[in-house]
C-alpha cells in the first residue's frame, strides 16, 4: 500500500516565536502536541523558555524564577510578549517555605516556655499543634492546565515538581496535561534537565511527547559549542535535524542547520 502524503497548511502549526527554529521544524509545532525540551546543564535552556513565550497566547507556569524575574529577563532582551499570563508557583513556594518556618519557630518558642510538668502532660495527652502541609503543586499546574485555553502553555521546569513528588504522581498530571491539551488544539512545551533523573524516566518522558527537542554543550579547548536537535517528531520523521545555536543580545540564536535522513 502506497503510503499517502498529506501537506499540512500553516493553520496547523504554531510559531514558536523564532523563525530559524520554525524553519527547522518546518512550520512550527504541530497544534495538539506536547513537546519535551531537555537541556543539559550551561545550555541556556531558560533563556529559550522565555523566548518561546513572546509570540502568540501564552501560559508560563514558572518555577524556578518568579513572574518578575522572568519579565525582567524578556524586557532586558528587548522583547515583547504578545500576551502572555503566569501561574507564579516559585512565588507560592518561597511564600510556602517563609511560612512553615515561621510556625516552626512559633512552636519551638511556645515549647521553650513549658515547664517540664506541662510537657510531660502534653506528651501524653497529645501533641504541639503540628506544621500544615504544603500546598499541592502539582495540583495547581494541573489546574492551570485544564482550565485555561493559551495556544502555548510552557512549564519551566519539571524539575521542580520531581524533587517533590514521585516520578509515577508526575507522569500521571502529565499525562492529563497532555489531553487537555490536545482538546485545546494547543502546545505544551516541558522543560527538563537532561541527565538528572535517571535515563529510565527520561526515555517514559520521551515516550510520551509528540516531539523531543534536545539543547547539549560540547567543550572543545577553550571554547563552547552548543547544539539543538530535533530528536523526535511523532509521524514526522523528515523534521529530524540539528542546529547550531548561539546566545546573544537578541537571545536563542540558530545558525547552521543540518538534516538527518
Amino acid at each position: 500500500m502506497d503510503l499517502v502524503k498529506v501537506q499540512l497548511t500553516n493553520s496547523e502549526f504554531l510559531s514558536t516565536g523564532i523563525e530559524k527554529l520554525d524553519n527547522l521544524l518546518e512550520g512550527g509545532i504541530l497544534k495538539g502536541f506536547t513537546t519535551l525540551i531537555l537541556g543539559s546543564p550551561g545550555s541556556s535552556i531558560e533563556i529559550l523558555s522565555k523566548q518561546l513565550a513572546v509570540k502568540g497566547k501564552v501560559l508560563y507556569v514558572t518555577t524556578d524564577e518568579t513572574e518578575q524575574e522572568v519579565m525582567d529577563a524578556i524586557t532586558r532582551f528587548g522583547w515583547k510578549p504578545e500576551h502572555i499570563e503566569f501561574t507564579d508557583i516559585a512565588t507560592k513556594y518561597s511564600k510556602s517555605v517563609l511560612s512553615r518556618e515561621k510556625k516552626r519557630v512559633s512552636i519551638y518558642e511556645q515549647r521553650s516556655k513549658l515547664k517540664l510538668k506541662e510537657l510531660i502532660e502534653i506528651g501524653s495527652s497529645g501533641v504541639m499543634p503540628a506544621v500544615k502541609a504544603q500546598e499541592d503543586f502539582l495540583a495547581i499546574f494541573s489546574n492551570s492546565a485544564k482550565t485555561t485555553s493559551p495556544e502555548k502553555i510552557i512549564l519551566n521546569s519539571l524539575d521542580f515538581f520531581l524533587s517533590m513528588y514521585s516520578q509515577e504522581e508526575v507522569l500521571r498530571t502529565l499525562h492529563a496535561a497532555k489531553v487537555a491539551n490536545i482538546e485545546r488544539a494547543g502546545v505544551l512545551f516541558i522543560i527538563m534537565t537532561k541527565g538528572i533523573h535517571g535515563e529510565v524516566f527520561e526515555r517514559k518522558m520521551e515516550g510520551m511527547a509528540d516531539c523531543v527537542l534536545e539543547l547539549n554543550v560540547i567543550q572543545k579547548g577553550s571554547t563552547f559549542e552548543r547544539f539543538l536537535a530535533v530528536k523526535k517528531m511523532r509521524n514526522y520523521a523528515k523534521k529530524i535535524g540539528i542546529a547550531r545555536y548561539a546566545i546573544d543580545s537578541d537571545g536563542f540564536v540558530l545558525e547552521m542547520i543540518e538534516r538527518i535522513m
